[in-house]
Protein backbone atom coordinates (compact mmCIF):
# COMPACT_ATOMS: atom_id res chain seq x y z
CA UNK A 1 0.00 0.00 0.00
CA UNK A 2 1.55 3.31 -0.93
CA UNK A 3 -0.64 5.61 1.18
CA UNK A 4 0.11 6.90 4.47
CA UNK A 5 -2.67 8.65 5.12
CA UNK A 6 -6.17 7.86 4.79
CA UNK A 7 -9.54 10.47 5.33
CA UNK A 8 -12.92 9.08 5.81
CA UNK A 9 -15.59 12.39 5.60
CA UNK A 10 -19.18 12.78 5.53
CA UNK A 11 -21.53 14.36 6.83
CA UNK A 12 -23.14 13.16 11.08
CA UNK A 13 -24.73 10.22 10.40
CA UNK A 14 -22.71 9.10 7.55
CA UNK A 15 -20.87 6.05 9.00
CA UNK A 16 -17.57 8.08 8.99
CA UNK A 17 -16.23 6.65 12.94
CA UNK A 18 -17.61 3.09 11.87
CA UNK A 19 -15.88 3.00 8.30
CA UNK A 20 -12.48 4.71 10.12
CA UNK A 21 -12.57 1.81 12.81
CA UNK A 22 -13.35 -0.51 9.84
CA UNK A 23 -10.02 0.66 8.17
CA UNK A 24 -7.97 0.58 10.74
CA UNK A 25 -9.17 -3.16 12.12
CA UNK A 26 -8.07 -4.17 8.80
CA UNK A 27 -5.19 -2.60 8.18
CA UNK A 28 -3.95 -4.15 11.66
CA UNK A 29 -4.96 -7.27 10.40
CA UNK A 30 -3.40 -7.02 6.68
CA UNK A 31 -0.18 -6.40 8.93
CA UNK A 32 0.27 -2.81 8.56
CA UNK A 33 0.99 -0.47 11.54
CA UNK A 34 -2.06 2.07 11.53
CA UNK A 35 -3.05 4.57 14.25
CA UNK A 36 -6.32 5.69 14.40
CA UNK A 37 -7.83 9.01 15.07
CA UNK A 38 -11.60 10.09 15.93
CA UNK A 39 -13.13 13.25 15.74
CA UNK A 40 -12.75 15.11 18.87
CA UNK A 41 -9.03 13.42 19.96
CA UNK A 42 -7.16 15.84 22.26
CA UNK A 43 -4.04 14.35 20.74
CA UNK A 44 -4.72 14.95 17.03
CA UNK A 45 -1.47 15.13 15.52
CA UNK A 46 -2.69 17.43 12.60
CA UNK A 47 -6.22 19.12 14.20
CA UNK A 48 -6.16 21.32 17.26
CA UNK A 49 -8.42 19.89 19.31
CA UNK A 50 -9.51 21.81 22.47
CA UNK A 51 -6.86 23.77 22.35
CA UNK A 52 -5.92 27.46 23.41
CA UNK A 53 -3.49 29.92 21.24
CA UNK A 54 -2.21 32.72 23.83
CA UNK A 55 0.34 35.75 22.61
CA UNK A 56 3.10 36.65 25.20
CA UNK A 57 0.94 39.28 26.33
CA UNK A 58 -2.23 37.39 26.66
CA UNK A 59 -0.58 34.62 28.62
CA UNK A 60 0.93 37.32 30.94
CA UNK A 61 -2.90 38.27 31.59
CA UNK A 62 -3.54 34.95 32.39
CA UNK A 63 -0.71 34.58 34.78
CA UNK A 64 -1.53 37.93 36.24
CA UNK A 65 -4.86 36.32 37.04
CA UNK A 66 -4.09 33.35 38.21
CA UNK A 67 -1.10 33.68 40.13
CA UNK A 68 -0.81 30.41 42.28
CA UNK A 69 -1.43 28.73 38.66
CA UNK A 70 1.64 30.03 36.97
CA UNK A 71 3.59 26.60 38.27
CA UNK A 72 0.43 24.58 36.80
CA UNK A 73 0.52 26.20 33.52
CA UNK A 74 4.08 26.06 33.02
CA UNK A 75 3.49 22.39 32.96
CA UNK A 76 1.35 22.21 29.95
CA UNK A 77 2.98 25.11 27.66
CA UNK A 78 3.93 23.98 24.44
CA UNK A 79 5.74 27.22 22.78
CA UNK A 80 5.92 27.56 18.71
CA UNK A 81 6.63 30.77 17.08
CA UNK A 82 6.20 33.07 20.25
CA UNK A 83 2.83 31.85 21.04
CA UNK A 84 1.44 29.61 23.81
CA UNK A 85 -0.43 26.40 23.32
CA UNK A 86 -2.63 24.86 26.01
CA UNK A 87 -4.65 21.87 25.56
CA UNK A 88 -7.45 23.25 28.24
CA UNK A 89 -9.28 20.46 27.78
CA UNK A 90 -7.44 17.66 28.99
CA UNK A 91 -5.48 19.74 30.91
CA UNK A 92 -9.15 20.02 33.15
CA UNK A 93 -9.67 16.15 32.76
CA UNK A 94 -6.17 15.95 34.33
CA UNK A 95 -6.36 18.68 37.47
CA UNK A 96 -10.62 19.23 37.79
CA UNK A 97 -8.98 20.55 41.31
CA UNK A 98 -8.11 23.40 39.28
CA UNK A 99 -9.90 27.12 39.63
CA UNK A 100 -12.91 26.27 36.49
CA UNK A 101 -12.30 29.80 35.75
CA UNK A 102 -8.95 29.23 34.79
CA UNK A 103 -10.12 26.79 32.08
CA UNK A 104 -12.91 29.21 31.20
CA UNK A 105 -10.18 32.09 30.38
CA UNK A 106 -8.23 29.87 28.78
CA UNK A 107 -11.40 28.90 26.33
CA UNK A 108 -11.47 32.60 25.22
CA UNK A 109 -8.31 31.65 22.96
CA UNK A 110 -9.74 28.05 21.18
CA UNK A 111 -8.15 27.89 17.89
CA UNK A 112 -11.58 27.34 16.41
CA UNK A 113 -13.17 30.34 17.80
CA UNK A 114 -9.71 32.58 16.49
CA UNK A 115 -10.43 35.04 13.49
CA UNK A 116 -10.82 33.37 10.29
CA UNK A 117 -7.63 33.72 8.80
CA UNK A 118 -5.60 33.63 12.10
CA UNK A 119 -7.39 30.34 12.44
CA UNK A 120 -6.51 29.31 8.74
CA UNK A 121 -2.60 29.82 9.13
CA UNK A 122 -2.47 28.17 12.30
CA UNK A 123 -4.22 25.23 11.07
CA UNK A 124 -2.32 24.91 8.02
CA UNK A 125 0.98 25.05 10.18
CA UNK A 126 -0.66 22.00 11.83
CA UNK A 127 -1.03 19.99 8.81
CA UNK A 128 2.25 20.86 7.02
CA UNK A 129 4.23 19.67 10.63
CA UNK A 130 2.07 16.60 10.59
CA UNK A 131 3.07 15.72 6.84
CA UNK A 132 6.73 16.36 7.35
CA UNK A 133 6.54 13.88 10.61
CA UNK A 134 4.48 11.16 8.87
CA UNK A 135 6.28 10.77 5.79
CA UNK A 136 9.17 9.78 8.30
CA UNK A 137 7.21 7.13 9.79
CA UNK A 138 6.12 3.68 9.06
CA UNK A 139 2.85 4.18 10.23
CA UNK A 140 -0.42 4.86 8.17
CA UNK A 141 -3.21 7.57 9.81
CA UNK A 142 -6.76 7.00 9.24
CA UNK A 143 -8.81 10.37 10.39
CA UNK A 144 -11.80 10.98 10.79
CA UNK A 145 -13.84 13.81 9.40
CA UNK A 146 -10.75 16.78 10.65
CA UNK A 147 -9.97 17.28 6.75
CA UNK A 148 -13.25 18.49 5.14
CA UNK A 149 -16.01 18.46 7.97
CA UNK A 150 -14.11 20.64 10.51
CA UNK A 151 -13.11 23.60 8.41
CA UNK A 152 -15.98 23.78 5.98
CA UNK A 153 -18.46 23.67 9.13
CA UNK A 154 -16.17 26.34 10.44
CA UNK A 155 -15.15 28.40 8.15
CA UNK A 156 -18.76 28.61 5.96
CA UNK A 157 -21.30 28.42 9.54
CA UNK A 158 -19.27 30.65 11.60
CA UNK A 159 -17.41 32.79 9.53
CA UNK A 160 -19.79 32.81 6.62
CA UNK A 161 -16.95 32.72 4.14
CA UNK A 162 -17.04 32.77 0.31
CA UNK A 163 -16.62 29.31 -1.55
CA UNK A 164 -13.07 30.46 -3.12
CA UNK A 165 -11.97 31.01 0.18
CA UNK A 166 -12.61 27.68 1.90
CA UNK A 167 -11.50 26.05 -1.22
CA UNK A 168 -8.21 27.51 -1.22
CA UNK A 169 -8.02 27.01 2.37
CA UNK A 170 -8.71 22.97 1.98
CA UNK A 171 -6.36 23.31 -1.02
CA UNK A 172 -3.48 24.60 0.77
CA UNK A 173 -3.91 21.75 3.10
CA UNK A 174 -4.33 18.78 0.40
CA UNK A 175 -1.31 20.00 -1.17
CA UNK A 176 0.99 20.19 2.43
CA UNK A 177 -0.43 16.19 2.69
CA UNK A 178 0.33 14.94 -1.08
CA UNK A 179 3.36 13.66 0.04
CA UNK A 180 2.00 10.85 1.91
CA UNK A 181 -0.23 9.98 -1.48
CA UNK A 182 -3.75 10.32 0.66
CA UNK A 183 -6.82 8.60 -0.37
CA UNK A 184 -10.25 10.41 0.74
CA UNK A 185 -13.38 8.05 1.31
CA UNK A 186 -16.25 9.92 1.65
CA UNK A 187 -19.58 8.62 2.40
CA UNK A 188 -22.59 10.30 0.70
CA UNK A 189 -25.60 10.46 1.63
CA UNK A 190 -28.93 10.18 -1.44
CA UNK A 191 -31.44 11.85 1.59
CA UNK A 192 -29.35 14.50 3.86
CA UNK A 193 -32.43 14.67 5.98
CA UNK A 194 -33.27 11.66 6.54
CA UNK A 195 -29.85 10.67 7.87
CA UNK A 196 -30.05 13.46 9.93
CA UNK A 197 -33.31 13.01 11.58
CA UNK A 198 -32.04 9.27 12.15
CA UNK A 199 -28.95 10.67 14.29
CA UNK A 200 -30.68 13.02 15.67
CA UNK A 201 -32.77 10.66 17.69
CA UNK A 202 -29.78 8.41 18.05
CA UNK A 203 -27.36 11.15 20.03
CA UNK A 204 -27.91 12.93 23.52
CA UNK A 205 -30.15 16.00 23.29
CA UNK A 206 -27.29 18.11 24.02
CA UNK A 207 -25.63 17.22 21.07
CA UNK A 208 -28.72 18.27 18.60
CA UNK A 209 -28.63 21.50 20.48
CA UNK A 210 -25.66 22.54 20.19
CA UNK A 211 -25.62 21.51 16.46
CA UNK A 212 -28.44 23.74 15.78
CA UNK A 213 -26.84 26.74 17.74
CA UNK A 214 -23.50 26.30 15.86
CA UNK A 215 -25.39 26.53 12.36
CA UNK A 216 -28.10 28.90 12.47
CA UNK A 217 -27.61 31.34 15.15
CA UNK A 218 -24.18 32.05 13.85
CA UNK A 219 -23.15 34.29 10.49
CA UNK A 220 -23.77 31.55 7.63
CA UNK A 221 -27.37 30.89 9.96
CA UNK A 222 -28.25 34.64 10.30
CA UNK A 223 -27.88 35.45 6.48
CA UNK A 224 -29.50 32.43 5.32
CA UNK A 225 -32.09 32.76 7.73
CA UNK A 226 -31.94 29.15 9.21
CA UNK A 227 -33.56 27.94 11.94
CA UNK A 228 -34.47 24.96 14.18
CA UNK A 229 -34.16 21.10 12.57
CA UNK A 230 -35.10 22.67 8.87
CA UNK A 231 -32.04 25.29 9.22
CA UNK A 232 -29.38 22.19 10.30
CA UNK A 233 -31.02 19.51 7.00
CA UNK A 234 -30.45 22.66 5.23
CA UNK A 235 -27.03 23.40 6.02
CA UNK A 236 -25.82 20.06 5.92
CA UNK A 237 -27.25 19.54 2.40
CA UNK A 238 -25.87 22.27 1.28
CA UNK A 239 -22.48 21.38 2.98
CA UNK A 240 -22.76 18.08 1.16
CA UNK A 241 -23.24 19.29 -2.47
CA UNK A 242 -20.36 21.78 -1.67
CA UNK A 243 -17.71 19.07 -0.55
CA UNK A 244 -18.44 16.46 -3.38
CA UNK A 245 -17.74 19.74 -5.87
CA UNK A 246 -14.52 20.30 -4.09
CA UNK A 247 -13.68 17.28 -4.10
CA UNK A 248 -13.05 16.93 -7.60
CA UNK A 249 -10.85 19.45 -7.44
CA UNK A 250 -8.02 17.95 -5.19
CA UNK A 251 -4.71 16.14 -6.23
CA UNK A 252 -5.38 13.58 -4.19
CA UNK A 253 -7.29 10.22 -4.40
CA UNK A 254 -11.11 10.22 -3.61
CA UNK A 255 -13.91 7.57 -3.30
CA UNK A 256 -17.18 8.48 -2.99
CA UNK A 257 -19.44 5.68 -1.59
CA UNK A 258 -23.28 6.35 -1.65
CA UNK A 259 -25.73 5.16 1.14
CA UNK A 260 -27.65 2.96 -1.36
CA UNK A 261 -24.99 0.30 -1.50
CA UNK A 262 -24.75 -2.36 1.32
CA UNK A 263 -21.90 -1.84 3.91
CA UNK A 264 -20.52 -5.04 2.43
CA UNK A 265 -20.07 -3.69 -0.71
CA UNK A 266 -18.73 -0.24 0.48
CA UNK A 267 -16.28 -1.98 2.57
CA UNK A 268 -15.12 -4.36 -0.58
CA UNK A 269 -14.56 -1.36 -2.67
CA UNK A 270 -12.67 0.45 0.84
CA UNK A 271 -10.48 -2.67 0.46
CA UNK A 272 -9.96 -2.76 -3.05
CA UNK A 273 -8.97 1.22 -2.49
CA UNK A 274 -6.48 0.58 0.59
CA UNK A 275 -3.95 -1.76 -1.56
CA UNK A 276 -4.51 0.43 -5.36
Amino acid sequence: MNTKLILVEGIPGSGKTTTARFINDWLAKEGYAPELFLEGDWDHPADYEAVACLSQRAYADIRAQFPAQVEFLSQYTHKKNGELFFKYRKMKAKAPEMPLELYEALAQFEIYDLPAEKHCDLLLQRWQQFAAQAAAEEKVYVFECVFLQNPTTTLLAKHNLSGQVIREHISALAKAVVPLQPKIIYLAQTDARSTLEKVRDERPQAWADFVTWYLTEQAYGKAHGLSGFEGVSDFYTIRQAYELELLSTLPVFVMVLYDFASWEYRYKHIKALLIA
